[in-house]
């Protein structure tokens, strides 16, 4: 798995109390992918955060190029640590724009330079 690749994964809803299957773009590095887990953020085309994102999302510009169905925003404050086998895809990838856009959300998420 590389990093920007978007495949599906459970995330759970924030009540930890059930999963819902979605999309979610690969943020860990390469040679961190080689182990067994992968991490993940998720993607969601909700109408609410694509008319107010929330801090660290970042809207997809290329979501077509990507290989997503709708508009989408990736919501670099909801990241996820995964086992690799509970991953399936790959959906397709971010653009290295949109993927540049996304390290920044996460750099803003977790407040690094």
């Amino acid at each position: 798995m590389e990093r920007g690749e978007l495949v599906l994964a459970p995330f759970p809803y924030s009540n930890q109390r059930a999963l819902k299957r979605r999309p979610a773009c690969v943020v860990s590095a390469s040679a961190y992918n080689e182990g067994p887990d992968v991490i993940v953020a998720m993607v969601t085309s909700s109408a609410a955060r694509l008319s107010r994102p929330g801090f660290g999302d970042v809207l997809v510009e290329d979501w077509r190029a990507a290989g997503l169905l709708r508009p989408s925003v990736v919501r670099a404050g909801r990241i996820l640590v995964i086992e690799r086998p509970l991953l399936s895809g790959p959906l397709g990838s971010l653009t290295a724009s949109d993927l540049r856009a996304v390290e920044e959300g996460l750099r803003a998420v977790l407040d690094l330079s």
